[in-house]
């Protein structure tokens, strides 16, 4: 091929080049959204409780009467005892404040939320109630003794279910709660979440 010949094919390439650029199809270039992993993340939550966790338990407890002498000392005297015994279901929740921050840290997010609250008034079935009761000829009157027992049944189940221990059992469940629903609504706005997320319960209960 001459020379004419090759500068020839060269004005016809680059006259299709520049025909199909001006009338055919170009590049098309746009902005796209990523999730900057060092960017604080801000979930925003309707308010209201958000239940966490939940624990069925049978609770057994007792409950004492004995005679109250204002001048001597009735200690002797014979008392009324009775074993309480029924099943309980506790809840736990969270308040949901306006907005959540979800904080990089590391290879994570922090999301830091409030402590677990227990929901009273406790639960429980009464078909599972079962009172009984131990008392002789001269102790307190096995009637009103078991009616105040049954009556303080709700205060010895919330004392129970703020207690540490039982707090500290739904740690696990209430922090698998946690971390699925900021990380569904994540999902639901777009924003897949690129590390995994680190619960922390703050509050006068922290976990």
């Amino acid at each position: 091929m001459n020379k004419l010949a090759v500068a020839a094919t060269a004005v016809i390439v680059v006259a299709a080049v520049a025909t199909w650029q001006r009338f055919g199809t170009s590049p098309r270039e746009e902005r796209v959204e990523l999730l900057d992993p060092t960017k604080v993340e801000m979930i925003r939550t309707p308010g209201g409780l958000l239940e966490v966790s939940a624990m069925e338990k049978v609770e057994e407890f007792g409950w004492r009467t004995s005679w109250d002498c204002p001048l001597v000392d009735c200690s002797g005297l014979p008392k009324t005892v009775s074993k309480v015994r029924v099943k309980a279901h506790y809840g736990y929740q969270i308040p949901l404040a306006a907005e959540w921050r979800l904080e990089p840290q590391g290879d994570h997010y922090r999301l830091t939320v409030p402590a677990l609250q227990l929901r009273q008034p406790v639960a429980f079935d009464t078909a599972t109630l079962a009172i009984e009761t131990d008392n002789g000829v001269f102790s307190p009157a096995a009637a009103p003794h078991r009616e105040n027992a049954i009556r303080h049944i709700g205060a010895e189940l919330a004392q129970r279910g703020t207690s540490a221990a039982y707090l500290d059992a739904q740690q696990r469940t209430a922090e698998k709660t946690v971390r699925e629903f900021a990380q569904k609504w994540m999902m639901e706005q777009g924003r897949k979440p690129t590390r995994p997320i680190t619960v922390l319960f703050t509050g006068p209960n922290p976990l």
